[in-house]
């Protein structure tokens, strides 16, 4: 995965941002002066930097518009964006994370983006990726980049191993235990810590037995697949790579995605399941690893399943200057912005003609290309992220030494009265 300087990312901006909705009168064509305040969890990470190269771009060819980041990191932004919301001081945009999707579109806080965006914008995205991006039909964000999650592997030592696939669950535990040496070298990453991190790849995993987390009946009241046989046999399976086969570095519920990340670049572990994003995290880390990594789907026992997460701003209903905001978003958006992000980051572009570079048909890549075909939105369920942190419970809460029949049983107690409280 080639890296690129900075200036390299200013250049190729410069020489693309007059792309996006040519010929549309702004702001910019006048000689007012305004401000775009966008929150962003980038900002707090070590993509800020590619990101505020963008805007420092497009400023300069859009003199009049001044772009004013607000960094808040990811875990703390749905907090923040509700307490805004609260004292009516939301900012113009901000970085959607999708599971925060449903109670946005609840709370009425973002407008349908679709209106400025133009046809040449939104029809070079597959429907699929608009439709993750979307909440009862309503586009929540101007689409940015894609995360699918994959299992990513080291491809080397699975030639070493004389591993040819991994389809299966089966093939996911055996790869893991050929992996582990016992001592220095463990076969997966996992991440057990009780936050959106650990939740998120855990959600993929119990995917994969067939868990529908959460689903809306024909009379509007949900139902949920965790006080099923299904989940108790995914969650089993999940905390079973650690207590059971031992194929999961020690102190499983306190590694989180950059300590899981850092097993992986240090030559400790040889799978992990997350998102593309991590391929330009583990390549950074250690660059003798390019060429040695390969994903695929995530195994299956009844499916494969992957969250896109579909990723980009949501321009709020506060926002004086809808067509400009998207108009930016766009632009970081274009092709040439994208793949040169992607590049750098693992973060893959939406549109259907970037996603037809080269870079996608590697070993690396193939299984985040391939995964897209089984996407599986999220539902529409106001109380999703609480979801969340009910199967993080259980999880985490196992590994720290609770039976499966108690974990189960606060999984019931949890998932029955919120369903119970949920309006229809």
């Amino acid at each position: 995965m080639k890296k690129r300087l900075l200036s390299g990312v200013l250049s190729v901006a410069l020489g693309i941002s007059s792309l996006a909705c040519a010929g549309t009168v702004y702001a910019e064509d006048t000689e007012e002066q305004i401000t775009l305040r966008i929150m962003s969890s980038i900002q707090t990470e070590n993509e800020g930097s590619l990101e505020a190269a963008m805007a420092d771009a497009y400023m300069e060819e859009h003199p009049n518009i001044k772009i004013e980041w607000i960094p808040v990191a990811s875990n703390d932004l749905n907090a923040q964006i509700i307490a805004l919301n609260s004292s009516n001081d939301l900012p113009d945009a901000f970085y959607m994370n999708t599971a925060f999707m449903p109670q946005a579109k609840s709370m009425g806080i973002v407008i349908d983006p679709t209106e400025y965006l133009g046809e040449d914008f939104l029809s070079n995205i597959d429907q699929s990726i608009l439709d993750y991006g979307s909440i009862d039909g309503q586009l929540m964000v101007v689409p940015w980049f894609m995360i699918p999650i994959a299992l990513i592997y080291r491809l080397d030592w699975a030639e070493e191993n004389g591993i040819e696939t991994i389809e299966t669950m089966d093939d996911f535990v055996a790869a893991a235990q050929a992996f582990t040496n016992g001592e220095d070298r463990w076969g997966f990453a996992l991440v057990g810590t009780q936050n959106s991190s650990g939740e998120s790849r855990f959600s993929q995993f119990v995917k994969t037995f067939g868990v529908d987390e959460v689903t809306q009946n024909e009379d509007g009241t949900w139902s949920s697949d965790l006080t099923s046989d299904k989940y108790k046999e995914a969650l089993q399976a999940f905390v079973d790579l650690d207590l059971e086969y031992g194929v999961v570095p020690p102190g499983a519920t306190e590694t989180g995605y950059p300590e899981a990340v850092n097993y992986f670049a240090q030559n400790q572990a040889g799978m992990i399941i997350s998102g593309s994003n991590a391929l330009g995290a583990i390549v950074s880390a250690n660059p003798e690893l390019d060429g040695k990594l390969g994903s695929v789907p995530m195994p299956s026992v009844e499916r494969h399943a992957t969250n896109l997460q579909v990723s980009g701003y949501s321009i709020t209903t506060t926002c004086e200057y809808p067509q400009e905001m998207a108009d930016f978003l766009m632009y970081m958006a274009s092709d040439e912005n994208a793949l040169s992000f992607a590049e750098q980051t693992g973060r893959m572009p939406v549109s259907t003609t970037a996603l037809q570079n080269e870079m996608f048909q590697t070993p690396a890549y193939q299984g985040f290309v391939d995964c897209i075909q089984y996407a599986l939105p999220y539902p529409s369920y106001s109380g999703y992220a609480e979801v969340q942190d009910i199967m993080g419970e259980s999880y985490n809460s196992m590994l720290s030494g609770t039976s499966i029949d108690d974990a189960m049983a606060q999984v019931e107690t949890r998932i029955t009265t919120l369903l119970e409280e949920t309006p229809e």
